[in-house]
């Protein structure tokens, strides 16, 4: 693998709401840890209890929260944590605007466009503070910079995360939008692999880890390295879980603990990661995408969990200016950060 980077609509989710019981059946895998002595069964019998609910298979992307709940910190708080797996922002989304104490994870576009259609949810924090989102190519196609892209076929998933990403891109570096070839795809890797595509817009835990997986040589270019500097995913909760807010401010807290312990000893963590992802992926290749994903999780100066508004604001721009969304959202409605800076506190207190 080698990375080319410089240096210096309403029913849409009404659907997806009332399609969500149906889901939950067929999701992919529950994470679910019973290693409780009796007494931390009682206190986590009478502690908060949250459903995180993600938008993809627990992979090393949830690490830390993986070793936060292993490692007994969300206990430690009073909060009792399920974590369950999903496949896509709507199913996410669904899950949150149908319960009160679901925290979901999902794309911030995703989000946007299901707060501009009326859901009630409120994001709070960052999973990660900047989007993973690159273009892959298989080797030995040439990647270096945007104007490789012209003249090719560009794939990517349906929604507005990798559509807002790539018109982005596509204005901040002058490209000439007839000599780009953009294809929304339901699998868009598989028809890079089957030379269907020339370059997959996607996800460095997503595409980027299958590829991995699959020991397939590419090369990737990353839109930040060009201007895009684009929201990463968010945890968002239902409105009313904001009357709980000091149980989402020690969900951050420990999250973020987990994330510290996750990267303190590789020989420790690393194991606990493989023992608890699905599809399973070999130790190397988790230590591998656990240091490149660090980038995306903490960018410099930045710290877990934070939610960069000019980031937000800058994306909500994007999507009205390709008709993803219809109407502004009232950001100081839809985003919350008064949860991040009482954890920051709480954590600057304790040390």
């Amino acid at each position: 693998m080698t990375r080319a980077r410089p240096t210096c609509a309403a029913r849409f989710v009404l659907r997806a709401v009332a399609s969500f019981g149906l889901r939950c059946t067929s999701a992919v895998f529950v994470l679910v840890w019973t290693t409780l002595s009796p007494s931390q069964g009682a206190e986590l019998a009478t502690s908060l209890q949250y459903t995180l609910k993600l938008n993809r298979t627990i992979s090393p992307a949830a690490a830390g929260m993986i070793l936060a709940v292993s490692d007994g910190l969300f206990t430690r708080v009073g909060l009792g944590l399920r974590v369950v797996a999903g496949s896509g922002d709507e199913e996410a989304i669904a899950a949150v605007a149908a319960d009160e104490n679901a925290i979901g994870v999902a794309s911030a576009a995703a989000f946007l466009k299901a707060r501009s259609q009326g859901l009630p949810i409120v994001a709070f924090a960052g999973c990660y503070a900047a989007s993973p989102v690159e273009f892959f190519t298989l080797a030995p196609a040439r990647l270096l910079q945007p104007s490789d892209l012209e003249g090719k076929r560009i794939g990517f998933k349906r929604g507005p995360e990798l559509a807002a990403v790539f018109y982005e891109f596509v204005a901040k570096n002058s490209l000439a939008q007839s000599k780009l070839v953009p294809i929304e795809s339901d699998e868009p890797l598989q028809d890079l692999l089957d030379r269907k595509i020339d370059v997959v817009l996607g996800r460095l835990d997503l595409e980027g880890q299958e590829l991995a997986r699959r020991n397939i040589e590419y090369k990737s270019l990353s839109p930040a390295s060009y201007g895009v500097h684009a929201a990463g995913p968010v945890y968002f909760v239902h409105e009313r879980a904001l009357g709980k807010r000091g149980g989402l401010e020690r969900f951050i807290t420990a999250t973020a603990e987990g994330w510290n312990a996750a990267y303190a000893d590789y020989d420790r963590t690393i194991p606990i990661i493989a023992n608890t992802i699905d599809p399973p992926l070999s130790l190397s290749l988790i230590a591998r995408l656990m240091d490149a994903q660090r980038v995306y999780l903490r960018p410099y100066g930045t710290r877990f969990g934070e939610l960069d508004e000019r980031r937000i604001r800058s994306l909500q721009t994007q999507l009205l200016r390709v008709r993803i969304l219809q109407e502004p959202v009232d950001l100081t409605r839809a985003v919350n950060y008064d949860v991040l800076k009482a954890a920051y506190r709480s954590e600057a207190k304790s040390q």
